[in-house]
Order: C-alpha cells, then sequence, then structure tokens
C-alpha cells in the first residue's frame, strides 16, 4: 500500500552478559504454547524464535486462493513489550511519521464523525501523487469515475468538483463523501457498506472481505470470536465490539490513496487479538484486513511479545494475475508488510528506551540498507 525505498534492520533485543543464552533464557509466558498455537492455524510450518529473538522478522506468503481477487501474507514477530502494551501500541499506532511509508495524513477518529476530524486533508500539493487523485475526481462524471464510489457519490462529487475545481474546495468534497461513509459505518457496520459502481462494475468491499477470510479457514476459526464480534463475519447485530476508527491519505502505487479503517481488539485471557480493517479505499484496491495475535513471552526476567500478523488484500488488478507472477506480487507485498513492522519496532523500542534506561535494556542501534506494504 506504500511503496518502500529504505530497509530498516530491527532491533536485537540483548540481555546484559547473556548474548549467548537468549534461548536458554526464552519462555513462554502462556498456558498453551503459542508457537505451537501459530503452527497450527498459520502457513508457518515453523516459527522460529532464536531468530525472531535475533530481530528477525519471519514471513511468509499466504495459500492461494480461488477467490480471485485476493492475496495474502503473513508475519510473526516479537517485540521488547508486554503483550498488553504491544497491542495497545498496534491500535494506537501512527505511521505518518514515516517518511518511507509515504503517509500524507493520518486521524483517528473517537465518537461520533465531525467535519473537523478531517482537516488535515489537503489535496494541494506539487507531488505527482497527489496531483493524481485530484485529476481523477476532476475527470469524475455522474455516469463514470476511476474511483471507487457509489452511483450518487460520483454524481455529488462530479457536481462539487464542476463548480469550483481549487483544491480547497475539492478536498472539501472529499471530506463530506468520507465522512457521510463513517456515518454509515458507524450506524450499520460492515452489512451497511455501501457498494462500488461507478466505474460500470458493482463490487461489495464487504463481499471482498468476507470472500477473502473465507478462503483461510484455520484463520477465520482462530480469530472467530474477535470476528463475529466486529461484525464482519456472522449474522447481523452480532457486533460488540467498539472500534477506533481512522482516515487515511497515502500512497499507492504512485497514486495518492484514500482509506477509511476500524480497528478491534479483544483480550482473549492473557493474550490479545486485533483486527484492522480498510472498509472503504478510493482506487487501486477494494479492501484490506490485518489479523494479528499478540502473546506473552519472557526472555529472563524481561516481558515481550510474540506477534503473529496476517494481512489480506483484494485488488481488481489481482484477477488478472496466474502463476509466477501472484508468487512475484506476494513477494512484494511481504516486502511492504515487514518494512511497516519494522517502522512499528522502532516506535516501540523508541518508547521502551524512554522507560528503561541502557543498564536494564540494551538494543543495537538499527541500521539502513536498501529494500526490494
Amino acid at each position: 500500500m506504500v511503496n518502500p525505498k529504505k530497509r530498516h534492520k530491527v532491533f536485537k533485543v540483548i540481555l546484559a552478559g547473556l548474548v549467548g543464552g537468549l534461548l536458554a533464557a526464552a519462555s513462554i509466558a502462556t498456558a498453551s504454547n503459542p508457537l505451537d498455537d501459530v503452527k497450527g492455524f498459520s502457513d508457518f510450518p515453523a516459527a522460529d524464535l532464536g531468530r525472531m529473538l535475533d530481530g528477525d522478522i519471519l514471513g511468509t506468503r499466504g495459500s492461494l486462493m480461488n477467490f480471485p481477487n485476493g492475496l495474502s501474507v503473513q508475519t510473526c514477530f516479537v517485540t521488547p513489550e508486554a503483550a498488553e502494551e504491544t497491542a495497545r501500541q498496534l491500535q494506537d499506532w501512527d505511521p505518518l511519521p514515516h517518511e518511507a511509508l509515504k503517509v500524507f495524513a493520518y486521524q483517528a477518529m473517537r465518537g461520533p464523525c465531525e467535519a473537523s476530524d478531517f482537516q488535515s486533508l489537503n489535496l494541494k500539493s506539487n507531488q505527482g501523487a497527489i496531483r493524481w487523485l485530484l485529476d481523477k475526481t476532476l475527470a469524475t462524471t455522474a455516469d463514470k469515475s476511476d474511483l471507487n464510489l457509489t452511483r450518487a457519490e460520483a454524481q455529488r462529487l462530479a457536481n462539487c468538483a464542476n463548480s469550483n475545481s481549487d483544491t480547497q474546495d475539492v478536498s472539501a468534497c472529499w471530506v463530506e463523501l468520507l465522512r457521510e461513509r463513517v456515518a454509515v459505518f458507524q450506524r450499520d457496520g460492515f452489512d451497511g457498506l455501501p457498494p462500488y459502481e461507478a466505474n460500470g462494475v458493482t463490487v461489495s468491499p464487504r463481499t471482498q472481505l468476507r470472500e477473502m477470510l473465507r478462503e483461510q479457514p484455520a484463520v477465520a476459526s482462530q480469530f472467530a470470536t474477535l470476528l463475529q464480534q466486529s461484525g464482519l463475519l456472522g449474522g447481523q447485530g452480532a457486533e460488540s465490539l467498539t472500534p477506533t476508527l481512522y482516515w487515511t491519505l497515502f500512497e499507492a502505487n504512485h497514486r495518492a490513496t484514500l482509506s477509511l479503517g476500524a480497528i478491534y481488539l479483544l483480550p482473549q485471557g492473557d493474550h490479545y487479538q486485533l483486527l484492522d480493517v480498510q472498509y472503504y479505499v478510493s482506487g487501486k484496491y477494494y479492501a484490506a484486513a490485518t489479523l494479528c495475535e499478540i502473546w506473552p513471552i519472557r526472555v529472563g526476567d524481561k516481558s515481550g511479545a510474540l506477534v503473529w500478523r496476517g494481512d489480506f488484500v483484494a485488488a481488481p488488478a489481482l484477477s488478472f494475475i496466474r502463476g509466477t507472477d501472484r508468487i512475484v506480487y506476494g513477494a512484494i507485498l511481504l516486502q511492504e508488510i515487514k518494512k511497516v513492522v519494522r517502522c512499528f519496532h522502532d516506535d516501540l523500542k523508541a518508547k521502551t528506551l524512554t522507560r528503561h534506561s541502557a543498564s536494564t535494556r540494551i538494543f543495537a542501534n538499527p541500521s539502513i540498507s536498501s529494500v526490494v506494504r
């Protein structure tokens, strides 16, 4: 969803005087063994805790789907914070400070959505990616658009933009459209998501999300309670969790993309599950979902967390990609997700260092190298 330029090597957790004994000192602080859980429901044949303790982010391409628009990848990594803190940081993480992620704007929203929640949305820019979104907005008509819109939204956006092509006014048009979509989601949940239909083909983002998850029955079973209580899977009215909502403007394949998302967090005894859903995307892809499970571990006398992450993306271009090319797309997506995880690690590391002195926990300095969301 963003194009990496540089690669951050994730920090290594090093206990003073015990550099050679990390594996001997590491233990799983939970009733069941999360490594066995990961092996049981994921596409990892095994999860090497030693490599993760050394700072590696394990990654694998998800099982191939019969659903033509879907692609998934999985990662597994260790953090230096307790499971509860890691889950909270995942829920509240702001990617905006990381230039390499090419996020132009990000805003969390709590409570009823207001127009003021979008005050940082501004399409006035010399950047080619944002100019593309502006041009596609101005080219939208009641009958056709390259953007993901209902016919009614296309009509309103065309009327609004054509009445005044000033970037500030066009931005205001998008604010109103996004605000109304958030309000519908807050009221009706996933079952009320409006379709995309302005390009001549009707596409339901809800169906895209559900079909991808149904193609992964072991993962869907592992997260069944979370998926039902969020309302993504299960009958109407099953939702009981209140999400953290957000919107973001970022670059995807050199194109500025607007997205609306919802993050759900569910405590499960001593561990946590998280669902991050992009339920509206203005273009390039239809929808995306990220599932995370966070377990407590201990390294010596220090608390840490083991995180499994699964990313699912539905995009129209994928329906035309087969064989080796699809594997290549999966590899590219995996590298992008790893870059996002590295940035999250950097932020978590910085927050950890403000609370712990170097004498109690020492981290290696991150190094930068080139990379192949």
